[in-house]
């Protein structure tokens, strides 16, 4: 007995009888058709158009920075100040017209004595002898163990 569908033998009766991935082969031509379309066939205006191209791309990947959680940038416009931006992503002018320079304002430098911090990686912590430099003498010549942290905040000034 025939089958009463009248889409059976033609890809199914959920197809057109489309094969599978014609759609994107497609929309590739039509892309590609697009391009040429836009492209100039001649050579040195191929050649112009795709110097604008990388010029546009250049620009574009030159106009974006990131600046870190700890830190602030300083934007200028052809050497000169123009403004403070805090930590994100930032978009400025390209090609070196806006310069970004990312100064580290929360950053905590410090200085142990007496003592090293376990896993501490600054060679100027650790004593030269491998003792420890905790004894001291105080001004009515007792002996003490002193141990102290000089603690400098960086922070950034209005």
């Amino acid at each position: 007995m025939p089958s009463q569908n009248p889409n059976v033998g033609r890809g199914g009766p959920w197809g057109s009888g489309a094969k599978p991935g014609s759609d994107l082969q497609d929309l590739v031509q039509q892309g590609q058709d697009r391009l040429k379309r836009i492209m100039p066939s001649g050579g040195l205006r191929r050649i112009i158009v795709l110097v604008v191209l990388a010029l546009v791309g250049l620009g574009a990947w030159t106009a974006y920075y990131t600046v870190p959680s700890d830190s602030v940038a300083v934007v200028q416009r052809f050497g000169k100040y123009l403004q403070e931006v805090p930590p994100g992503l930032h978009f400025k002018l390209p090609l070196g017209i806006d310069a970004a320079t990312i100064v580290p304002v929360k950053r905590q430098l410090k200085q142990e004595f007496g003592f090293a911090t376990p896993g501490a990686t600054d060679p100027y912590q650790i004593s030269r002898d491998g003792k420890r430099e905790t004894q001291m003498v105080t001004g009515d010549l007792n002996a003490a163990l002193v141990e102290w942290v000089v603690s400098i905040p960086h922070l950034r000034s209005r």
